[in-house]
């Protein structure tokens, strides 16, 4: 065969396989985006999950615990392939409330609402905000008392300071609520707080090798009469329950008065005075009804504390978290907790070592929405 009768036959079998070629390809086409608007997989930054994240068709659920801060917590997920999200995967949100995502498809043709909360199945927490109190008239001045329920009262030392407050060298106005050691004022970290003051008691004070007074809030009752022959005493520190608490949590700010002194109004050079903030959680028996000045943070009967240990001064509100620690060889009778068994108290105080009158004229301990978390 001849080199033009060659060339004849190629190019209709080129053609041929051309066509062949593109027919072919043709019938491949690119895959259609996708339609699935849906949530695989969720990770959460910045709190801890007490379970792994519940994802339904419309909503995820997070359960953490009660305390945890919620204000900036970041979720990434996981989209069906080509899928986006807003707000975007990873971004901080405020999940104080139910927050809502929205995916899109691949296609942009469908969309998918997701509602997702963080919460607890947790006994809600006794709750302490310092918003409501009483002005009590005992005949020499007016001082305020902190209403914790309908009928229960936060104690102090404000009864008895009512034995010193018109010494003249204090020249304050006993008819003012604020001339006492405890008391409300309107600035707090919500709406109202309470003000713990360590002030002098003057001559009075004096005479009985008592000057000073630690402003002191806690669960129980103060026992003026008690406190004349021994202050320690009077401090009856407890409450019933029948709970067992997990965490105690709130805000504070302190400022340090100027000259921090003993007993005795010596200075004490080189050292700056402290607040306290704890909570103990004890048993009680034929000879504990109650904890006092002596021994709240001592007793044997006690099974857990929770304990601000580096306070600090600050002029902002500063957030604490202070979890129940069981004391070594102690635990929790479960039939002793139902019947009641335990009790419970809070103590607050502008002066660390108030008690042994050792403080700072001028300190001041600022406490608002204090909340217990139970078991």
């Amino acid at each position: 065969m001849n080199m033009s009768k060659r060339k004849q036959l190629l190019i209709p079998m080129i053609s041929l396989l051309t066509l062949l070629l593109t027919g072919f390809s043709s019938c491949i086409r690119p895959e259609a985006p996708n339609a699935e608007a849906d949530i695989l997989s969720v990770e959460v930054e910045g709190i801890t999950p007490r379970e792994k994240p519940l994802i339904t068709n419309t909503a995820i659920k997070i359960e953490a615990e009660p305390w945890v801060d919620r204000t900036a917590v970041a979720l990434s997920f996981t989209l069906t392939p080509g899928a986006t999200i807003s707000p975007a995967s990873g971004s901080k949100q405020d999940f104080t409330r139910p927050v809502t995502y929205t995916v899109t498809s691949e296609d942009k043709q469908w969309t998918k609402e997701y509602t997702v909360t963080i919460a607890s199945s947790r006994p809600a927490p006794g709750h302490f905000d310092f918003e409501k109190v009483k002005v009590e008239n005992d005949g020499v001045g007016n001082y305020h008392i902190f209403e914790f329920s309908s009928d229960s009262y936060w104690a102090s030392p404000n009864s008895s300071y009512s034995y010193v407050i018109q010494s003249p060298s204090l020249g304050v106005d006993p008819k003012s609520p604020l001339s006492y050691p405890v008391a409300q004022i309107s600035e707090g970290y919500k709406g109202s707080c309470a003000r713990l003051s360590t002030l002098s008691t003057g001559e009075v004070g004096l005479a009985f090798s008592s000057p000073k007074a630690a402003g002191t809030l806690f669960l129980g009752v103060f026992d003026s009469r008690a406190a004349m022959f021994n202050h320690l005493k009077g401090t009856k520190f407890g409450i019933p329950e029948t709970r067992r608490p997990l965490m105690l949590t709130g805000y504070y700010k302190y400022k340090s008065g100027d000259k921090l002194t003993d007993e005795n109004s010596k200075e004490i050079a080189g050292k700056r005075d402290l607040p306290a903030l704890y909570a103990v959680f004890f048993e009680t028996d034929e000879e504990t009804a109650y904890l006092d000045g002596t021994n709240v943070l001592t007793s044997p009967n006690i099974v857990l504390t929770a304990q601000l240990k580096d306070p600090k001064e600050s002029d902002e509100w500063i957030h604490f978290e202070l979890p129940f620690e069981p004391v070594e060889g102690k635990s929790i009778d479960p039939a002793k907790l139902k019947d009641g068994g335990y009790k419970f108290t809070i103590v607050m105080t502008s002066s660390k070592e108030g008690a042994k009158f050792e403080g700072a004229i001028g300190s001041t301990l600022f406490v608002d929405e204090i909340d217990v978390y139970y078991e």
